[in-house]
């Protein structure tokens, strides 16, 4: 598949010390990307040096071949743009904002129209067009972000944290917008630090922790094969401590947890369900059953923060 954005070894330094890299990832043509990680650990920064806004300290960034801080109206031709927490003027509407940036684009008074109500449409506000953006609700000027981000039906769209701040309905809504982009063949890239969201959108995840790269893999790949698997066994009663002991001695087990009458065994690379099930039924914990489960994208972050941090 064609390598649209490609990061090498990115670092930026600022003036006061502050230091993101080296950040290095590949997103390919039609691929949604989910860039995660914390607050403060370089999505901001990697996605603005990505679109040219910011120029790196050292590294590499190509977006379909053109440098981006030096061809910066090349990179504008065909990629859109939606900011952390967007600010607009409050007493435009979403009409006129939606104009202004067509006409930008250099739009013909026809196309702008059709755009404007196509956009309208698209991201759920056409029976809000022509309300000041100051009387919107934050779900609501995050869809119109989105939706100027789209003006002119760029290739590539990048959203940073489209859903900060966002209500369950808005989120409902903007993850709406995202599928439906993705059907369309858009090339997506996407920072959150809610990995629920991520989990469900992403085909790829580029994962940032304390200003670097920690891991890149699709996402169905970490998912089904990161940590091998997770075990659940349902009890009759309680373990004791000895027995959790000896689980967490079965060569794979990372991690082994209680809850009342349930214990969850993470497992990495070797499958030990038979040998959970058998210290389980020889203990008097009464064992009713057991059921296997991935693990989430935000188990596999921990997990490799863990592993990043010995």
């Amino acid at each position: 598949m064609y390598e649209t954005v490609v990061v090498r070894d990115l670092v930026k330094v600022y003036g006061d010390g502050g230091r993101v890299g080296p950040v290095s990832l590949t997103v390919r043509r039609q691929e949604v990307y989910g860039l995660v990680g914390p607050n403060g650990s370089g999505k901001t920064t990697t996605i603005r040096v990505i679109l040219g806004l910011q120029k790196p300290s050292s590294g590499t960034v190509t977006v379909k071949g053109y440098n981006p801080f030096k061809e910066s109206k090349k990179i504008n031709l065909f990629t859109g743009y939606s900011p952390e927490l967007p600010v607009y003027p409050p007493f435009y509407t979403a009409r006129q904002l939606l104009t202004i940036t067509c006409k930008l684009k250099g739009l013909s008074r026809h196309d702008a129209k059709r755009e404007v109500d196509r956009l309208l449409d698209l991201v759920g506000l056409v029976n809000h067009a022509d309300r000041k953006i100051g009387n919107f609700s934050k779900g609501m000027v995050q869809r119109l972000s989105v939706g100027l981000a789209m003006v002119g039906d760029p290739e590539i769209l990048v959203l940073d944290e489209p859903m900060l701040g966002v209500d369950p309905v808005g989120r409902v809504q903007i993850r709406d917008i995202l599928k439906d982009l993705k059907r369309e063949g858009k090339t997506i890239i996407f920072s959150s630090h809610e990995l629920y969201e991520v989990e469900r959108l992403a085909d790829t995840v580029g994962m940032l922790y304390m200003g670097r790269t920690v891991l890149e893999k699709p996402v169905a790949e970490l998912l089904n094969n990161r940590g091998g698997m997770r075990v659940v066994a349902e009890l009759k009663k309680p373990p004791r401590p000895e027995t959790l002991e000896r689980l967490r001695t079965l060569k794979g087990v990372e991690q082994v947890s209680a809850e009342a009458e349930r214990v969850t065994i993470l497992m990495n690379g070797y499958d030990v369900r038979e040998e959970v099930a058998r210290i389980l039924a020889n203990s008097d914990t009464g064992l009713v059953g057991l059921k296997t489960q991935n693990p989430t994208l935000e188990e596999v972050f921990i997990q490799v923060v863990e592993n990043a941090l010995r």
